[in-house]
């Protein structure tokens, strides 16, 4: 198939797999390369932007869709050589040095600032290395997120967030995203574990809810409730004797948490015991009780098995989604500190929140 615009005979998959906009009636004759090339032109003339084809106003969100669909597009080949160089005054990119991507888990991954230019490239060199898909990955630099795509569809370079050698930026790994039209009303952190051979002891589950870097509440086995929050709730240590067993059981109405509080930390802990591996056949899930065959965390407790504590998993407010979405990310931070301290925790969370 010949693209009408660059004359050139193409592969089908090297054209858009849909129409261009919802509001065009045309199969698309453009193929990809050429249509991102026509809407970065469009962008610098500050017009608005329309389909090469038909003219019909072409939206942002189409846009990134196309850019999406070029970036992703196995044949995929460099616009131009030098436009992947170029940094956000229009000059050659010449920075040179290493720049580092942290887990949550304290994981440092290495890479070379030369060999990117924006943080498509960036989320795509993770995924590489982590087998993390670009779609659940979270970069944050300095407290700001970096995005993908701007506003007009276009790709976002990492020297416009000020991005040089040297620089940390921290990565979260999305496990589940929750909307409010589908809202867990009851998510639902169920633990169990075996008494040590030391006898009966306690592998604590605690939810810390933070509002923003602040502590908010704590529930543990011995503060069940609060007042203030009377949508989260703690079960407190059931203990079966017989079977040696023990379970804790936390509870979250989303749809109903206070404005303020932006997360929800889960915590395991080793109450006497010296550490989390002294308790055997540990088992914990998180899950939609109207759906509870879907895991929503997925962290083996036994890489925990060295620690006094380690923090699982954080369920953060979507700040910038109106709709009141939740995401959920692993963790995986060990610490030291249980039920009886907390402090050791505390500083570990925010260790975590200072990017």
């Amino acid at each position: 198939m010949k693209c009408t615009n660059c004359q050139i005979d193409k592969l089908s998959k090297e054209f858009p797999a849909d129409i261009i906009g919802r509001k065009c009636s045309h199969i698309p004759s453009f193929c990809l390369k050429c249509l991102i090339n026509y809407f970065d032109v469009q962008k610098a003339d500050q017009t608005p932007q329309k389909c090469p084809e038909c003219e019909v106003i072409i939206s942002k969100q189409e846009v990134k869709d196309l850019n999406l669909a070029w970036e992703k597009a196995l044949f995929r080949i460099n616009l131009t050589k030098n436009k992947n160089n170029l940094n956000q005054n229009g000059e050659i990119n010449t920075a040179k040095g290493n720049i580092y991507v942290i887990l949550l888990n304290g994981t440092k991954l290495n890479f070379k600032l030369e060999d990117l230019n924006t943080v498509a490239d960036l989320k795509e060199a993770i995924e590489k290395q982590t087998k993390v898909r670009f779609n659940k990955q979270k970069l944050s630099y300095k407290g700001v997120e970096l995005q993908t795509f701007s506003d007009e569809g276009t790709k976002n370079k990492l020297s416009e967030y000020s991005i040089v050698p040297e620089s940390h930026i921290q990565l979260m790994v999305l496990l589940y995203s929750i909307s409010k039209e589908l809202s867990i009303n009851a998510l639902t952190f169920d633990l169990f574990w075996g008494y040590p051979s030391t006898g009966r002891d306690f592998l604590d589950g605690t939810c810390m809810l933070y509002a923003g870097n602040q502590l908010y509440r704590t529930f543990d086995w011995s503060k069940k409730n609060f007042n203030d929050v009377p949508n989260v709730s703690h079960s407190g240590d059931i203990m079966d004797h017989v079977n040696k067993r023990g379970h804790h059981c936390i509870t979250a109405n989303l749809a109903l948490m206070p404005s303020e509080i932006t997360r929800l930390y889960f915590i395991l802990s080793a109450y006497n015991s010296p550490n989390i591996g002294c308790f055997p056949n540990p088992s914990f899930k998180m899950y939609d009780p109207s759906d509870p065959d879907v895991q929503l965390c997925s962290y083996t407790i036994q890489s925990a098995a060295d620690s006094q504590a380690v923090i699982m998993c954080v369920v953060e407010r979507n700040e910038k989604d109106e709709k009141g979405n939740w995401n959920i990310f692993e963790i995986g931070r060990l610490s030291d500190g249980n039920a009886k301290y907390y402090q050791p925790i505390m500083e570990t969370i925010s260790n975590i929140n200072e990017f």
